[in-house]
């Protein structure tokens, strides 16, 4: 998100949680737990897109370089057989077919990778028997079908991931605008009935509608740098709530991560991306369902300085 998105998002996680806090006091509306309810949910989303669009693709890129090194390896072994079998028997046809130059296999394209190592693949069962003395058998070929079938299959999800993150990028400004509308044509027309029958409460409603793009008015709860290659807890609560609010502040150039831990030597189960010089925003209900340390960890090679709120 941009930092208005994140500004605009922090403002609907406040009042989600001013509503959670003064339930009670708006009971006699009973159509605001459905509003609400709506809210939570738009917030709920808004959290899920973010994730998305920051999707890491590396790990798909690695995961198909291993797999192209497997059909590489096994493609390389089982031409060389059927060759040298082709060969020594004097079938020029076959030796023609299958004899490919080893260079040719780590410098073709994925599609020609793929055409080659079918060719192999099917030149392989066809003469299962007769290559075992060569150095290739039955089970090197099986195990070549499996993994170009495998291979096939991972080439495009990189793709599939970049389509996705395009797509939840798309979303997030789609979900920001539904929540806009949420509160303009409903939610504020509501506590508006609070105005005059309770003042206190409807004040408090509007100091959670208040956007502030600086993360926080207020001096901070922790100020702290955090080294390199280190993993620390900034706070630890008294007790967990799912109502306690944190807004947190990058100050350096390198993104770390920040969670919600039971434990102040390890990170929580849904770790958070905070690129440098961010703000985001996060009740403990949106970090874990349990734990009261939350903890940064910095993954790079510089200190970066954080600010915490909590409230």
């Amino acid at each position: 998100m941009t930092r208005e998105e994140e500004s605009y998002f922090a403002m609907a996680l406040k009042t989600k949680n001013f509503y959670a806090r003064n339930t009670a006091a708006m009971a006699s509306i009973t159509a605001l737990e459905a509003l609400y309810t709506q809210l939570s949910v738009l917030i709920t989303d808004l959290i899920s897109v973010d994730t998305g669009s920051r999707a890491d693709l590396s790990g798909y890129s690695l995961d198909k370089a291993m797999k192209r090194k497997t059909v590489e390896t096994l493609a390389l072994k089982i031409s060389n057989a059927v060759a040298s079998f082709a060969a020594v028997n004097s079938d020029l046809i076959l030796k023609k077919r299958a004899d490919f130059s080893t260079s040719s296999w780590y410098s073709v394209s994925e599609e020609e990778l793929v055409t080659q190592a079918t060719i192999i693949r099917d030149l392989g069962q066809a003469n299962t028997a007769d290559i075992t003395p060569y150095g290739a058998g039955t089970a090197d070929v099986t195990t070549l079908s499996t993994a170009l079938t495998t291979f096939i299959d991972v080439i495009t999800n990189p793709t599939l991931a970049l389509d996705q993150r395009k797509n939840d990028n798309r979303r997030i400004p789609e979900i920001i605008d539904q929540i806009r509308t949420l509160f303009e044509e409903k939610l504020d027309v509501v506590m508006r009935s609070f105005e005059l029958s309770n003042p206190t409460l409807y004040h408090l409603y509007q100091s959670a509608r208040a956007i502030d793009i600086n993360g926080s008015a207020s001096q901070p709860t922790v100020m702290k740098d955090i080294l390199p290659g280190t993993l620390v807890a900034v706070h630890d609560a008294d007790t967990y709530s799912t109502t306690t609010f944190y807004t947190i502040q990058n100050m350096g150039e390198q993104s770390v991560t920040f969670s919600l831990s039971t434990a102040e030597t390890t990170e929580g189960p849904d770790p958070v991306l905070l690129s440098g010089g961010e703000t985001k925003s996060r009740l403990a209900e949106n970090l874990a369902a349990e734990g009261t340390y939350l903890i940064v960890k910095n993954p790079g090679t510089l200190p970066v300085g954080v600010r915490l709120w909590v409230e």
